[in-house]
Order: C-alpha cells, then sequence, then structure tokens
C-alpha cells in the first residue's frame, strides 16, 4: 500500500522533525547551502520475510504504529542489531520521544509567552471522547512520568488504540460509531481501574511545513493522568457557588 499522507505527516509532526534516537534534525538547510533530508520512515515490524523484527500475517505495514522516524544512521543501527533493538524497545523509543517533542516545544512556547493556564476536560463517556478522536489530522499525547516499561506499554498500546479509532472514525456508519463509542467506554472503565484519568480537547491549528505552506489541522490532544496527580483540578458544581 505505501505509506499514506496522513501518515506520514503523523509521523514528521509528532517526532519534531527530530531523530526518535539522536535528536538530530533530520529536514533543513544550512545557511547558503541546499535543503537536505537525512530522516527515513523506519519500519519497526518488516514486511519482508527476512526483515528485521517480521512478523506473519500484519493486516497493513505502513500504519502510524509500525513507524518510527530515524536519520540513515540510525536506521541501520536498528536494523542490523535486532538482538538489542527489539520491537518493544522501539515502541518505546518512540512514545518517548514523542513525548520529548511535546515538553520541549511547550517549555520553548513557555519561556517565550506568558499565557494563561491551559485547562483541559476530564472524557468520561466513550461516545465524547471519539468525538474528539475523529477526523483529526493529527494528536498531541502526554502522559505522567511512567516508573516501568510495562506502564510504558499499556501507555502506547492506549494511545495507539484512540489514533486508529479516530482514523477510521471517518469511514464507518452511525451504527459502527455508536459500537465504537460502547467500546470505548470499557476503555475508559480499564484506566480508571488501573488508575489514570483521560483529558482531552481538540482544536483547529495552523500548521507550517517546511516547503512554507500552511495548513488548517484539527489536532486532538489527549492526556494521562494518575487519579491522584496535583495538577488535576477537583470542582465541585453543587457547593451552592457560581
Amino acid at each position: 500500500m505505501g505509506i499514506s499522507t496522513k501518515t506520514r505527516k503523523n509521523l514528521w509532526g509528532k517526532s519534531g522533525n527530530r531523530c526518535s534516537i539522536c535528536k538530530i534534525e533530520l529536514f533543513s538547510k544550512p545557511k547558503d547551502k541546499d535543503e537536505f533530508n537525512i530522516g527515513e520512515e523506519c519500519h519497526i515490524i518488516s514486511s519482508k520475510i527476512n526483515g528485521p523484527r517480521h512478523k506473519p500475517n500484519v493486516d497493513d505495514y505502513d500504519l502510524y504504529d509500525n513507524l518510527i522516524l530515524l536519520c540513515r544512521n540510525h536506521h541501520k543501527e536498528i536494523d542490523e542489531l535486532t538482538d538489542t533493538y527489539t520491537e518493544e524497545l522501539l515502541r518505546y523509543i518512540k512514545l518517548n520521544h514523542e513525548n520529548w517533542v511535546t515538553i520541549t516545544l511547550n517549555n520553548s512556547i513557555n519561556k517565550e509567552t506568558i499565557s494563561k493556564p491551559k485547562f483541559l476536560t476530564r472524557i468520561t463517556s466513550g461516545k465524547e471522547l471519539l468525538n474528539m478522536i475523529s477526523d483529526s489530522h493529527g494528536y498531541r499525547t502526554d502522559y505522567d512520568e511512567v516508573e516501568n516499561e510495562k506502564d510504558a506499554k499499556y501507555i502506547d498500546g492506549i494511545f495507539q488504540e484512540l489514533i486508529d479509532y479516530g482514523d477510521i472514525s471517518g469511514m464507518v456508519e452511525v451504527y459502527d460509531k455508536a459500537q465504537m463509542g460502547l467500546q470505548l467506554n470499557e476503555l475508559l472503565k480499564d484506566l480508571k481501574k488501573k488508575g489514570y484519568f483521560l483529558f482531552a480537547e481538540k482544536k483547529i491549528e495552523k500548521i507550517k511545513f517546511g516547503n512554507g505552506d500552511i495548513d488548517n489541522w484539527s489536532i486532538a490532544t489527549i492526556v494521562l493522568k494518575k487519579k491522584n496527580s496535583e495538577e488535576i483540578i477537583k470542582v465541585n458544581l453543587n457547593d451552592g457557588n457560581t
């Protein structure tokens, strides 16, 4: 099938135009020189029988969750050192890199501007969550610091599942959307049992690409917070105050 334009935009945007391992800028234009691109869209699981980390019977090897953005050197390294760079490790590296991009950009913006505190609404229903992620061009994710690889895999799985729902939501009928809402209800219940709350919003943002083009993108922000996080503000609407 090949990598779709939407998947490519997601991969480059969420990776911040940086290698997921060494953080080097991948597409740039040094002063008085031509533009150059050392970035490569790398498969975590190869579609080739003898390829790195190959698994048979994968529906589509070119989906976002099977891709990681790397420089040429590290692409070669992960495909040669497959005992070191396992599928699980690469997914962990990808998730942590995307979180690093989000934190770095937010810190940079906060240093340059004084902005109002940002508040996200806790999502408590599958229908509400589906509305947030449906028809989104891109996704911004964040989460509390993880303590072990098991938690990292769980969080990565949640984000990938939500992105998958968002990607297919525009191609299904009303009945299927209702079923998806029920499934997302179960996902929210499972998150709560494991000690997490989910917060989200969707906004239209202007995205500028390397060639100078600007486009309006619908961006869904999804944040997982531990229930005991000090960042969560609890409001009692029944206390008589306005």
